[in-house]
């Protein structure tokens, strides 16, 4: 059974920054966020993606509070002009944007492996650099995934050449941006910030309902995908569980959510099962470690 929605307005005063937000997960993230009244930061990389998203946002919110904050998690350069510009306070940070599929060979304008450069050291730069503007009780979501459960982590071979299938390599980027999101929560215990995860289960386009310039589907597709939502769900089911873990009361430090339905493919936010290798003090403090050295970025939480 789907959990009953907060209510609009709820999250007035509130600030949060989504990244990769022009599409996908992110958007969807953006438009719950500005419907309960929070202001959003529209963390991008293409400008124009960024405007067409604020125009889809503010056709469903017409006074949805939104600032487009140019952002390039490949490129520790523009992490570091996105930190420095960013003059307000952040009461979530929700790690959204990613590289899902990529050649072996791809690398980020720094010359690391692209999806870990992207999905897990992009992320760590860029939130040790915010971490002087995060509110008392902010909140750090860093957006796992399913696939995190067939990645091995070593943080000694972080960013060395990998073989197999891409999908693997994902899975690899997805559980470093997870355990050093638990790290976080064990160096923040004790204080009111916290960090936590949350992934969006099995969310695709077809079930998404349209907006302008996002993932256009036709009608026939829409219509054949119809019956799959008893097993899996549109992309703004997929935010549901990630805005859940960015806002909600009963959200802690080192929490992990997710889709609460079969196979975590679709459902209401529930609490669901991370890995012991995520999880793992020893690796996090490990993978916090080698981040640290391959970026150069200190964040001394």
């Amino acid at each position: 059974m789907d959990a009953t929605p907060p209510p609009r307005g709820d999250l007035l005063g509130r600030t949060v920054l989504v990244t990769g937000a022009n599409a996908g997960i992110g958007y969807w993230c953006a438009e719950q966020l500005s419907t309960r009244g929070a202001r959003v930061l529209l963390g991008c990389r293409s400008p124009e993606r960024a405007r067409t998203a604020v125009t889809a946002i503010r056709s469903q919110v017409p006074s949805a509070d939104l600032r487009v904050l140019s952002l390039d998690l490949g490129s520790l350069d523009s992490v570091a002009r996105a930190a420095a510009e960013v003059d307000e306070k952040l009461d979530a940070v929700i790690g959204n944007a990613g590289v899902k599929a990529a050649d072996r060979s791809a690398r980020t304008s720094d010359g690391f492996d692209l999806m870990v450069g992207t999905n897990f050291l992009g992320h760590f730069a860029l939130v040790a650099q915010l971490e002087p503007l995060l509110s008392p009780d902010a909140r750090v979501v860093a957006v796992g995934s399913i696939a995190h459960r067939f990645a091995h982590l070593d943080p000694d071979t972080l960013d060395d050449p990998w073989s197999g299938p891409s999908l693997r390599q994902y899975g690899r980027s997805k559980a470093s941006l997870m355990a050093f999101a638990f790290e976080l929560a064990r160096r923040w215990s004790g204080s009111s910030r916290s960090a936590v995860c949350a992934h969006p289960g099995y969310a695709v386009d077809p079930l998404t309902p349209p907006r302008a310039g996002l993932a256009p589907v036709s009608g026939v597709v829409r219509a054949l995908a119809a019956p799959t939502r008893v097993l899996v769900q549109g992309k703004d089911g997929g935010a549901l569980p990630i805005v859940h873990a960015a806002t909600a009361a009963d959200v802690a430090g080192g929490d992990y959510w997710g889709p609460g339905g079969l196979l975590e493919f679709r459902g209401a936010p529930a609490r669901v099962a991370a890995s012991d290798e995520v999880r793992s003090a020893d690796i996090g403090s490990a993978l916090w470690s080698a981040a640290e050295s391959i970026t150069g970025v200190r964040f001394p939480a």
